[in-house]
């Protein structure tokens, strides 16, 4: 249970980062001014807290049942 757990919170790290790869790739391709990069940030912020938060509650789960 706890490696399905520990496999589920890398996983969506993992659709994260690429996400942001791919939103931060098309922002270099069409020469972005510093101004879409944080306006990417700020409505990416509570989504990207949120899912900290559910990722690190899943991590201590996950240690609790091992």
């Amino acid at each position: 249970m706890a490696i399905i757990l520990f496999s589920i919170v890398m996983i969506i790290n993992l659709v994260e980062a690429l996400y942001l790869a791919v939103k931060m790739f098309k922002l270099k391709q069409a020469n972005a001014p510093d101004r879409a990069y944080k306006q990417m940030i700020d409505r990416l912020a509570p989504f990207l807290i949120t899912s900290m938060v559910v990722s690190i509650v899943l991590i201590i789960i996950a240690i609790m049942i091992s």
